[in-house]
């Protein structure tokens, strides 16, 4: 019974996504497009949780593993007549290479993985404010790596031909997988000694917790989700360059962590769908205007980051742990009626004593 209920965590989370994946499909074409969208940023807030909330180090890098998942899942699924028209300096083995979505999907995310393992070595020595620092120059190597190799990426230039085949019964099934992936690693002994050096890291070396390779594992992992993440993010847009996995994309996926709770899965799927459905509103505000009470309110650029930015802020201030307080959904607990059947009984009095 204790192994069932230590699912349960796991169980109401994916109930949830379960729930807005069932009514996307009862929406509109527009609406079910939404709600793709939201799918794949709790997928890639899910794989920034995995390192990010178990080690307590914000990784401002992540968004550099979707942008390899996301052109590795690309070149491989473009056909490979259009891949000589539009990039005629492809390598061999990539241009004669097309293989399913989920193949690709796969593939990314190991892609992302192995780079990870490569990068891991000096980053995962830093702590504090020189991690957060460090990933973020991850960030703008592959930003700038990715703008510059034309032969592969068609450099600062969009790839085109990527077949846009995601949708909420591809991207569904991609994110239980992760959710599965991020839930049990947590509940390994990796993710209890890399949680005690984030609690407190000279205790935990002190008791011989290895830091760097508790890290490293998280790291690794966490890098294969965002991979895979932004696999479904490029199939899903079709046509994507250096700027979609850039400065914005992470700003948006630190701060569904941030607002939903750095320290709890559930908190990363709340924060991701909440802040995906108020980032959809903001940006077709942005967009279109809206009307309140019959006036029309013009559009106002930049909209979206500014009401963001200041809801984390108040969030951090008010509920520092997030909107779920840094604990894990549950089933609400059915109490039993027999003790209160049993407290409803009245009471004999007792017996006094013969004189």
């Amino acid at each position: 019974m204790s192994d069932v209920r230590r699912l349960t965590p796991l169980a109401a989370t994916v109930a949830i996504v379960v729930a807005v994946a069932l009514l996307g499909l009862a929406g509109t074409e527009v609406f079910q497009r939404t709600v793709t969208t939201a799918l794949i940023y709790v997928t890639a807030v899910v794989a920034l949780y995995v390192f990010a909330g178990n080690s307590g180090i914000v990784s401002f890098g992540h968004v550099a593993f979707m942008a390899i998942g996301a052109y590795t899942a690309g070149l491989l699924t473009i056909p490979s007549g259009l891949k000589q028209v539009t990039l005629p300096n492809l390598y061999g083995f990539i241009a004669n290479t097309t293989v399913s979505a989920d193949v690709a999907l796969l593939i990314g995310g190991v892609v992302a993985a192995l780079f990870a393992l490569v990068v891991a070595v000096p980053l995962m020595r830093l702590n504090g404010i020189a991690a957060a620092i460090g990933t973020f120059s991850l960030l703008v190597i592959v930003y700038v790596v990715a703008g510059n190799w034309y032969d592969l990426t068609n450099g600062t230039q969009t790839l085109v031909g990527v077949p846009a085949v995601v949708d909420i019964e591809m991207a569904l099934p991609w994110l239980i997988l992760v959710l599965a992936l991020a839930f049990a690693y947590q509940e390994s002994r990796w993710g209890r000694r890399l949680r005690s050096t984030r609690e407190e890291l000279l205790a935990a070396q002190a008791t011989g917790v290895r830091v760097a390779k508790e890290r490293t594992i998280a790291f690794v992992l966490s890098a294969f989700c965002a991979g895979v993440a932004g696999g479904l993010l490029g199939l899903f847009l079709g046509a994507f360059g250096p700027q979609q996995f850039y400065f914005d994309l992470t700003f948006l996926t630190v701060a569904m962590l941030i607002i939903g709770g750095l320290r709890s899965l559930s908190g990363a799927v709340v924060g991701a769908l909440v802040v995906a459905t108020l980032s959809e509103l903001l940006t077709r505000f942005e967009e279109h205007g809206i009307d309140v009470l019959g006036v029309g309110v013009h559009p106002r650029p930049g909209l979206r980051e500014i009401l963001l930015a200041a809801l984390m802020l108040t969030i951090l201030v008010l509920r520092p742990q997030g909107i779920t307080g840094g604990r894990e959904l549950s089933w609400p607990r059915l109490r039993s009626r027999r003790p209160r059947a049993e407290a409803a009984q009245p009471v004999a009095p007792a017996a006094r004593p013969t004189p």
